[in-house]
């Protein structure tokens, strides 16, 4: 879970008065869907389902309405989230393909 919150750190907007307030339940919610779903398109495990992997990050790579509706509902860019997840996920898949050459 550390690794997750570590993850989705780079990912927040601005901060703004409202940020220091608690956040509601269904942010806090959305926000976890949000960060799942990029725990899943990030997985280094070679044992995993490989096809999963790779629709969580089609999911960040090629946004649809509902990748949308969830950074929405999440207080996030979706812009953002998308540029920030391609960069974790190049990221990934060179390390990837190094453990791959070995």
């Amino acid at each position: 879970m550390k690794k997750l919150k570590n993850l989705m750190v780079s990912y927040q907007r601005l901060r703004t008065s409202d940020d220091f307030k608690r956040p509601d339940p269904e942010l806090k919610l959305w926000r976890a869907v949000l960060g799942l779903a990029a725990e899943d398109a990030t997985k280094h495990k070679f044992g995993e389902n490989r096809n999963m992997i790779d629709q969580a990050r089609s999911w960040f790579l090629q946004p649809t309405s509902n990748f949308m509706t969830v950074c929405y509902y999440a207080g996030y860019d979706p812009g953002y989230i998308k540029y920030k997840m391609r960069k974790a996920i190049e990221k990934q898949e060179r390390k990837e393909n190094g453990k791959k050459d070995m």
